[in-house]
C-alpha cells in the first residue's frame, strides 16, 4: 500500500519554524524593518505563507 503523507525531517521543521517566527514578528509585532518597499506586516504574511508551504511539501514528499 502506498503512503500519501510522510513526517517532515528536522531541517524542514526548523526552516518552517523560523519562517513562522519571522511571520509572527512581522505581522503582529511590526518589528521587521521595511525591506524592498514592503512593510513589516507584508513580509510577515509572506513568511507565514512560505512556512506553511514548506511544511506541506515536507509532508507530501518523502525525504524533505
Amino acid at each position: 500500500m502506498n503512503r500519501m503523507n510522510f513526517a517532515p525531517r528536522m531541517p524542514t521543521i526548523i526552516v518552517a519554524l523560523a519562517l513562522t517566527l519571522v511571520g509572527l514578528l512581522g505581522t503582529f509585532g511590526g518589528v521587521l524593518p521595511e525591506t524592498a518597499g514592503l512593510e513589516s506586516a507584508t513580509i510577515g504574511v509572506w513568511a507565514l505563507l512560505v512556512g506553511f508551504a514548506v511544511m506541506v511539501v515536507g509532508i507530501l514528499l518523502p525525504g524533505i
